[in-house]
């Protein structure tokens, strides 16, 4: 697992816990709207981008690795 992976798995767990938010096999993710304008927040704070409406896919943000992906595409 890389530093990103665990930083982002690490948040995650910390934007959903108390909460009953799935992880299913493959790693998708089903996260409520809040839990998704946090996740924005936290790329475009920790990874300095900026993320607009056409950057991000509704997919990107259903798994770790879709928001990896997105990280890496942007940054």
């Amino acid at each position: 697992m890389t530093d990103r992976q665990e930083h982002l798995t690490a948040f995650l767990a910390s934007i959903t816990a108390g909460r009953n938010v799935p992880i299913r096999a493959g790693g998708e993710l089903q996260l409520d709207s809040l839990a998704l304008l946090q996740v924005v927040t936290y790329l475009e704070q920790e990874y300095a981008i900026r993320l607009s409406d056409w950057d991000v896919e509704p997919d990107d943000l259903r798994s770790v690795n879709g928001i990896l992906a997105l990280i890496e595409r942007c940054t």
